[in-house]
């Protein structure tokens, strides 16, 4: 498959280049390009170090419109996946064969990488295990099941921003990817448009310097949009390519 790693980053100048020579380690066929969502500390300058492709936003719209950003970049690039891995290096570039699989299989449209679900016999050990703080799997748990019940399917990671997308949700989501932290709306926006969403296990490790961005003020306001969410994107018309 032709594959692209997408990676969206903000100040994540101390754990870019490991992430990107973790892609080249193990997918040295994948194709790369880095996200630079108006980074303040140097992210771009690594990345022109780095020799991938790069797409720098001139202000910081938030990883979901980022991630948006560099769909419509490589839409008419002719991939067969596009990967999203995030430029903190929680997301481990020798999971990315098994994320793709339902696509290049003809499974999915779409493929959630889940921490929660078990990863089948015979996967390569976890290195340094992922744990989310105690309220924030709580809140994790609880917008789990009220995914799971409006999409008529099991969701057990519904942040996880460790995504593969074929190209029919590459052609919808390169005009409609949710912005802002967009993971659990994305869930209902695949349903909502008959894009078939396939969730796979996959292991991650916790991010490999800096701090994130969903400081707890922000995580209350994303919660709060999940919610209206929730209620909204059910009701929406469906878009574009996902009548076809």
């Amino acid at each position: 498959m032709k594959l692209l790693a997408l990676i969206p980053a903000h100040n994540e100048s101390a754990s870019l280049a490991s992430v990107v020579t973790d892609v080249r380690q193990h997918c040295p066929a994948c194709d790369v390009l880095v996200v630079d969502d108006a980074s303040t500390d140097g992210t771009n300058g690594i990345a022109a170090a780095l020799g991938v492709r790069r797409l720098r936003l001139p202000l910081n719209v938030g990883v979901g419109a980022a991630v948006r950003a560099g769909l419509r970049y490589a839409a008419p690039l002719g991939f067969d996946a596009i990967v999203r891995i995030d430029g903190d290096g929680q997301h481990r570039a020798d999971q990315v064969e098994r994320l793709v699989q339902p696509i290049c299989d003809g499974q999915a449209d779409a493929v959630l990488g889940s921490r929660y679900r078990r990863p089948p016999p015979g996967s390569s050990p976890a290195t340094g295990g992922y744990a989310s703080p105690t309220v924030r799997r709580l809140a994790q748990h609880l917008l789990a099941r009220l995914l799971s019940y409006l999409s008529g399917q099991s969701v057990t990671d519904p942040t996880s921003g460790f995504w593969a997308f074929g190209p029919r949700a590459v052609r919808v989501l390169s005009e409609h990817h949710p912005t802002g932290y967009a993971e659990p709306e994305l869930v209902l926006f695949l349903h909502r448009n008959g894009l078939r969403l396939v969730e796979v296990g996959t292991e991650m490790r916790p991010r490999l310097a800096g701090r994130t961005s969903l400081t707890a003020p922000r995580a209350g306001l994303a919660f709060a949009r999940v919610l209206l969410a929730l209620i909204v994107v059910p009701l929406r018309a469906a878009v574009g390519e996902s009548r076809r």
